[in-house]
């Protein structure tokens, strides 16, 4: 990257002007050409992706991906990042929960694979029901056509029956042979046999089909889908039928995944560009991103201590808001969670985890690291000095 952030002092003094500054500086890195050209290609083919074989063979696209996650420095640890993605997270006894280290698991939950719903027009069956209603349809609205004619009992009659039922058996046909391949509410409107089927058998025909496809697109889970709104049972029932509004066939086909990873992709980077610059504001940053998700989560506060052990970044801050030893690491686990309860409700007055996500308590943790992170500094400097002092003042020996 070519972009170099601008900090001003080091410590609470940087923190406070990078802060400042944020907005702009976030804009110039935005502005990028690399990032954007990894951005791109990530968004035009992570949908292709059908497996992690296929996510590791491709290096631009895992590059993303692992740096989405702090996990950048692992790009050629193909065969680790590809058993760490087929075998999940879910099993105690995957990789990913066995490494110790919460951001492969991250990684492992957002690239999960799994076809996990098929388009409800490739399923077994589908639009038996809607031919029917259709024939039904077209064989009411010809009788009634006939009677007003007076050919019911014609042989006029007999001749348009014979003729209108060759056209339902062809549509029929049509229909059952093309709606496999429909995938969206646009490929259905587009196929013009496909809509005047569909159309006629929820006696709609006449109506906009640019309506129609808003009326497919947006399903009727929400008060406010369109179906719902014009109160019309007709569209309901349509758009119920064909279910447009279901997931993509993968989760990486759908577009807000790849958003998704693409935002954490930009924070990601522009803290490893204020790395580069002072990697303890890039250390602040990263708890200032990933705290509020991780304390507001569903699990348990023990659970959720153990991820802040097990993510680098986030103990790095409490280890040193805490004041906690540099021999601390080595102690037990348990005893390391019961430690940081107890010094984080007496020094910051904080019982639940959830409170860590409140931005006055999240800035005086960052301020805390900060400020307890330069004493440290400058104790070891001064020790330093000190030692050095000391041995100049050792006379040489003497032979």
């Amino acid at each position: 990257m070519s972009f170099q952030p601008t900090i001003v002092g080091s410590g609470l003094l940087g923190w406070q002007f990078l802060r400042s500054t944020m907005d702009t500086q976030v804009k110039a890195f935005n502005s990028s050409t690399t990032l954007n050209r990894d951005i791109e290609y990530f968004k035009e083919n992570i949908g292709k992706v059908e497996s992690p074989e296929d996510l590791v063979n491709d290096r631009r696209l895992l590059s993303v991906a692992l740096s989405a996650f702090g996990l950048e420095d692992q790009i050629d640890s193909k065969f680790m990042i590809k058993k760490v993605l087929e075998e999940g997270a879910e099993d105690d006894n995957a990789l990913a929960n066995k490494l110790n280290d919460s951001r492969y698991v991250a990684l492992a939950n957002a690239f999960t694979f799994e076809k996990v719903l098929e388009p409800k027009t490739q399923e077994a069956g589908f639009g038996e029901d809607l031919l029917k209603k259709y024939e039904a349809n077209v064989l009411e609205n010809m009788e009634a056509g006939l009677a007003e004619s007076g050919d019911t009992n014609t042989s006029y009659g007999d001749a348009i029956r014979t003729q209108v039922a060759l056209n339902i058996e062809r549509d029929t046909a049509d229909f059952k042979a093309a709606i496999g391949s429909v995938t969206s509410a646009q490929d259905m409107v587009a196929n013009p046999t496909l809509y005047r089927v569909t159309m006629v058998a929820f006696d709609l025909e006449g109506k906009s089909p640019a309506l129609m496809q808003r009326v497919l697109e947006q399903g009727t889970d929400d008060a406010t889908d369109l179906a719902n709104v014009l109160g019309d049972q007709r569209m309901v029932d349509m758009a119920k039928t064909f279910e447009f509004n279901r997931q993509p066939v993968s989760p990486l086909a759908d577009p807000a995944f790849a958003d998704e990873i693409i935002s954490d992709f930009r924070n990601h980077e522009f803290e490893v560009a204020v790395g580069n610059v002072d990697n303890t504001l890039r250390t602040a940053l990263n708890y200032e991103r990933a705290m509020p998700n991780l304390a507001t989560s569903e699990a348990s506060d023990n659970t959720k201590w153990y991820q802040v052990l097990g993510t680098t970044s986030l103990r790095r801050v409490f280890e040193a808001a805490l004041g906690l030893p540099s021999g601390f690491s080595q102690i037990d686990l348990d005893k390391q969670v019961e430690t940081m309860k107890e010094k984080t409700e007496s020094r910051f007055g904080i019982k639940d985890f959830s409170e860590l996500a409140e931005p006055e308590n999240m800035n005086r943790v960052i301020e805390t690291y900060l400020m307890m992170n330069q004493v440290r500094e400058f104790q070891a400097a001064n020790t330093s000095s000190v030692a050095l002092t000391l041995l100049q003042q050792i006379p040489p020996p003497s032979y």
